[in-house]
């Protein structure tokens, strides 16, 4: 089927890296599938060079992909994981209050609504600081002006 179109084997396997990287950076995002993609782009190259049986062709991509993942995980920033019960690193983040908060009123925080508390009387439109959270209330306080 490959030969009717004018295409080899390794054709196919580079087409698919490039199609799989193509999807996961327009579309997902999540960057899981770029491994997968490095896999079939080693099999193309090394099979461009040397022919391949099947057998050989899918173990080197799984072998491939698995050292890509692996590499991924080394080498991509930890600092944008939480626990999922862990919402401490909210603290200090600055969110947009939505409704008065006297003493109770309501924040946007990255495009959602949270209930807020606050000592402070803060108008709609302010921007505020978060100094804590108790679920899904954030206690919230007037930026500290600098002088």
């Amino acid at each position: 089927m490959l030969e009717s179109l004018g295409l080899e084997v390794w054709h196919a396997w580079l087409l698919i890296a490039c199609v799989i990287a193509a999807v996961e950076l327009l579309l997902v995002g999540s960057y899981y599938l770029l491994a997968v993609a490095a896999g079939a782009m080693v099999v193309g190259s090394i099979h461009s060079m040397m022919a391949l049986s099947v057998a050989a062709q899918w173990f080197v991509f799984t072998l491939a992909t698995a050292v890509a993942a692996l590499l991924m995980g080394l080498v991509r920033p930890k600092d944008g994981k939480h626990d999922v019960d862990d919402i401490s690193y909210m603290v200090g983040k600055q969110v947009k209050v939505v409704e008065k908060v006297s003493p109770r009123g309501r924040v946007v925080y990255k495009s959602v609504t949270w209930e807020a508390e606050s000592e402070d009387r803060l108008e709609e439109g302010v921007t505020v600081v978060i100094i804590g959270v108790n679920g899904s209330t954030l206690f919230v306080a007037k930026l500290e002006e600098n002088s």
